[in-house]
């Protein structure tokens, strides 16, 4: 299961100058370690604590597709027996649907001036979450706050079924938040875009909204 594997790679701790216990990680290193609790080397994508690493076989059928909306870099996977694989690589989703709509009831609630974190009310619409006149048409995409979410489109998700792609589950939009009566009634956390998007991205995207 994707929970018991673990990632690591070279991070810097960011204290807010205004509220100290506003803590945000800053990454340092071009590449993640991976550890996995298996040895099955046909697990073509690998999950670790919300990042992804996908075989070299998957991205270059994902690139004849001419999939869009995400990015790779190094990275090293260590599996149970100790052997090492250079074969995967980091996938970072890059596409984006913009802020999330009005009409699904996510409001900014608290915003720090130092560090730019943010708070927002909790979803109360599931379906009016993505505003799609945002979207960048990319097949991986991503909707802020909520930037934990890998979306993907229609095309992406039959090619996955029809290849039989182990370690993934598909979900209709937020189901996961909407299934758990507590999260779904918590409010939402959000730090700077640069923390999930790459720096040109977060500033194409962020600055004229602020998140950057």
């Amino acid at each position: 299961m994707a929970d018991f594997n673990k990632c690591f790679g070279e991070r810097e701790r960011v204290y807010c100058p205004l509220t100290p216990e506003h803590i945000q990680l800053k990454r340092l290193s071009e590449s993640l370690y991976f550890e996995v609790k298996h040895n099955r080397r046909d697990e073509l994508i690998i999950w670790a604590w919300g990042r992804c690493a996908v075989h070299e076989k998957t991205l270059d059928e994902f690139e004849r597709e001419g999939f869009t909306g995400y990015r790779v870099k190094p990275a090293t996977v260590r599996f149970r027996d100790g052997s090492i694989s250079t074969e995967y690589h980091e996938f970072i989703v890059t596409g984006w649907a913009g802020m999330a709509s009005s009409e699904s009831g996510i409001r900014l609630v608290k915003s720090c001036p130092a560090c730019l974190r943010k708070e927002y009310s909790p979803i109360t619409n599931f379906e009016k979450v993505i505003d799609w006149s945002q979207w960048t048409g990319e097949d991986f995409f991503v909707v802020w706050p909520i930037m934990q979410f890998k979306l993907i489109t229609e095309r992406v998700a039959q090619w996955l079924l029809t290849r039989k792609v182990k370690s993934f589950r598909l979900e209709k939009e937020f189901d996961v938040l909407r299934r758990d009566s507590i999260i779904s009634r918590q409010s939402i956390p959000a730090g700077r875009l640069s923390n999930c998007l790459p720096e040109d991205l977060a500033i194409k995207y962020g600055r004229p909204l602020g998140l950057e």
